[in-house]
């Protein structure tokens, strides 16, 4: 049913998203990826979808692959993602527009172990809220000039997806949450634009740039970037190709500022006017990290990898590590938009009888209207909205019946909340807080943290919250205290989910005091954790399997080793073991891979052998991708051709 659920939701977002963008230029009306100085227009709107689809494992991570509790996965060649989203753009003014973008997500990974840890999922992203100020230059001017002003609430889905939809999502000091920044966020920056088609050349081309500052600890601030040359020779369509990317300002934790391992990507594409107020546009995102790596080389796209690692906790609890992957390698790309609406003159209105005549002057879509008494010389005074300040002295004409009002005319509010003090139920609000409808302050959930002030404003009711209204984390372990099992640990130490020393093998003993972290369980150990028989320690015992030079024979010696391997899982047969075979880095990728993989084939065919039901162990080859010493000294190249012997749980 699980698995049902999934295409059903798959299916759905793929016929919402069917024509989309990436979010990046939501209401833009040029390219996909670029963003331009010109506006709408006053009340001119513009709707859309749009989004990406990418289908291959490395649009996830870099190298298509992840670790969880020591064990490596990888995503399947059927793994796919898509971005998309909603938005509406209105022209408030003719040089003002504004924005919100709702952006929707969906990473297709393996049922197992990612659907558990729902890295297979649709879910939302962050809410953004844009506004674009054009310059008050003359519009048949060739240049234009545009600020950018963003908000992004933090609406997404948390421990949900795969990849980080943008370079301020990673988190150098917490978990890293693909669909959200799990905080607020601002960004603000300049559109520069030439439009050479008004000097009757079919070109025009678009500069933004601007920076995100994201509010969370352990998030950088982000570099938004993107420039577009769009070729325009008939009226109802152009070509055009984008270039756009992020790049983080900072480093951040353990996340390095690394900007070549950040979003870059090249969009070539067309763009169709199919009516008067119909868009749309298509194209194909190309990573950068592609074009550097097109013999498509697992090496080549690990390479920095350490700069960038991401950890993600899932909702089953674990903990995820991989590389983090900017974009998908390739995508396509597409978006429809529908614009309607505009300003429209106002209508000639009949002077009332016994009024003075009026003379009225148009000027564009603004109507100005000059009284003119043709009976008297002095001005009628008159008072439209009846409250006691007339007219040619009232700054607000359209005042409420009831409402007290100032001087000028406008509702009276002591403390300038935006609510008049007529309907203000808190008078005496301090400035600066926001306000309800009915003036108090904002709290959303309740915990007696006004919003302005509350870092995390949607805590479930009955929470306890600290004096920023964050669930309580009285050991500062990042776990809050109702999650809390080890409400005492000492500060600075790592934690598992639960806010308790990781223990891989359960054995007691928290793994960094633990010598010996692979310990079946049951066995007796000491206080650091190691097996009091040394016939029960995997550790000592994995030094006795060795092998022949470049073949997967086991030396005579290792067979007694590996008789003591056996007892030791029939004296404990609900341990489970998966033998891990490594090499150094002498040879080609492939040829460490094959060899590491018989070698630890050959080691469990030898258990079974024993007498050991399969079921209870597996063999898998890493080659010389994990190597544990250096590969250059002789010394070190013995460490690194070894087996490893690790329990697993079913």
């Amino acid at each position: 049913m699980k698995f049902i659920n999934k295409v059903v939701c798959s299916a759905l977002l793929a016929a919402g998203l069917s024509f989309a963008h990436s979010g990046i230029v939501a209401g833009g009306t040029e390219g996909l990826r670029q963003v331009n100085a010109h506006t709408l227009g006053q009340w001119n709107v513009v709707v859309g979808t749009g989004g990406t689809f990418a289908a291959d494992a490395w649009a996830f991570t870099r190298g298509g692959g992840y670790e969880v509790n020591g064990n490596r996965y990888a995503f399947l060649d059927y793994a796919f993602a898509m971005t998309g989203d909603f938005f509406l753009t209105i022209g408030l003014l003719d040089f003002l527009d504004l924005g919100v973008s709702m952006p929707m997500y969906y990473d297709h990974a393996p049922e197992t172990p990612a659907g558990s840890m729902n890295m297979w999922t649709v879910g939302r992203g962050d809410l953004n809220i844009n506004a674009k100020v054009r310059a008050p230059f003359d519009t048949n001017n060739v240049f234009s000039v545009a600020l950018l002003l963003d908000a992004y609430a933090p609406t997404g889905e948390t421990q949900a997806g795969v990849r980080p939809r943008h370079a301020w999502y990673l988190n150098g000091e917490d978990y890293t949450h693909p669909f959200t920044a799990n905080d607020w966020a601002f960004g603000a920056g300049l559109a520069l634009s030439f439009d050479f088609a008004k000097k009757n050349i079919p070109l025009r081309w678009n500069l933004a740039g601007g920076a995100v500052i994201p509010l969370e600890d352990g998030e950088a601030v982000t570099l938004e970037y993107s420039s577009g040359l769009n070729f325009v020779p008939l009226s109802f369509v152009d070509f055009f190709i984008d270039f756009s990317g992020e790049m983080r300002l900072q480093s951040k934790g353990d996340i390095d500022f690394a900007p070549f391992a950040d979003p870059m990507l090249l969009t070539p594409g067309m763009r169709f006017h199919l009516t008067r107020n119909v868009d749309f546009a298509m194209g194909m995102d190309i990573a950068v990290r592609t074009l550097k790596n097109l013999g498509f080389k697992y090496k080549k796209e690990m390479e920095g990898c350490s700069q960038v690692p991401v950890v993600y906790q899932g909702e089953s609890g674990n903990v995820a590590n991989f590389c983090y992957a900017p974009t998908p390698l390739w995508a396509g790309a597409a978006m429809l938009s529908i614009r309607f609406g505009g300003a429209e003159p106002a209508p000639e209105r009949e002077t009332p009888q016994g009024l003075p005549q009026r003379d009225t002057l148009v000027q564009r879509d603004t109507v100005v209207v000059i009284m003119v008494d043709t009976s008297r010389t002095e001005p009628v005074r008159t008072d439209f909205d009846n409250d006691g300040v007339v007219d040619s002295l009232d700054k607000c004409p359209n005042t409420q019946a009831g409402v007290a009002v100032d001087t000028l005319g406008c509702p009276m509010d002591f403390d300038k909340d935006g609510v008049p003090d007529t309907f203000d139920k808190c008078p005496n609000t301090v400035e600066g807080v926001e306000v309800d409808s009915t003036g108090c302050p904002k709290d959303s959930d309740n915990d007696g943290i006004f919003d302005t002030f509350d870092k995390c404003p949607n805590t479930p009711q009955g929470t306890e919250v600290d004096s920023i209204g964050c669930p309580k984390d009285s050991d500062k372990d990042g776990v809050p205290d109702v999650k809390d099992k080890c409400p005492s640990t000492p500060a600075g130490m790592q934690v598992d989910s639960l806010g308790c020393f990781p223990d891989f093998d359960k054995d007691g003993v928290p793994d960094m005091k633990d010598k010996c972290p692979n310990t079946l369980q049951g066995v007796a150990i000491d206080s650091v954790g190691c097996p009091l028989n040394k016939k029960e320690n995997l550790d000592e015992l994995k030094k006795g399997i060795q092998f022949k030079l470049n073949s997967a024979k086991l030396t005579k010696k290792s067979f007694g080793t590996l008789d003591d391997v056996a007892k030791l899982m029939e004296k404990f047969p609900n341990a489970n073991l998966e033998v891990q075979g490594h090499t150094d880095d002498k040879g080609t990728d492939e040829y460490n891979m094959q060899l590491s993989q018989k070698r630890a084939e050959t080691v469990v065919g030898y258990l079974i052998s024993k007498g050991i039901d399969r079921s209870r162990l597996r063999a898998v080859g890493y080659g010389r991708t994990m190597p544990i010493a250096d590969n250059k000294a002789k010394g070190g190249r013995e460490k690194n051709r070894r087996v490893e012997m690790v329990p697993f749980e079913k």
